[in-house]
């Protein structure tokens, strides 16, 4: 039996404030651009041995978006935002437990 790793197949903006990922398994995702900034998991967002925020809530503005981003070997995506911010690396497995679909907000 062949093991597929979860990668996305296609990634898209859908509107101003969301981004889309299709997967390699058949999954939908949706995410609002404000809530993954939000997310950012590099050093500068996130106490590497404590895991706590460093962004402070409500500091990211409803302005927010990607301008650019790229895969990152075969397990992660670097957004660059329009904030500047360019460090964090989204790996598959993040952006998936990150899914604001109705079936995930569900699960979670």
């Amino acid at each position: 039996m062949v093991m597929t790793t979860l990668a996305p197949k296609n990634i898209r903006q859908v509107n101003e404030t969301t981004l889309g990922i299709s997967w390699n398994d058949g999954h939908e995702s949706e995410y609002p651009v404000k809530i993954l900034r939000e997310n950012c998991p590099c050093a500068n967002c996130i106490d590497e041995w404590s895991g706590k925020k460093l962004i402070a809530p409500g500091s990211i503005p409803d302005s927010i978006r990607p301008r650019n981003l790229k895969a990152v070997g075969l397990y992660a995506i670097q957004f660059d935002w329009s904030d500047g911010h360019d460090t964090g690396l989204y790996t598959h497995e993040l952006l998936r437990k990150l899914c604001q679909c109705s079936v995930c907000l569900i699960k979670n």
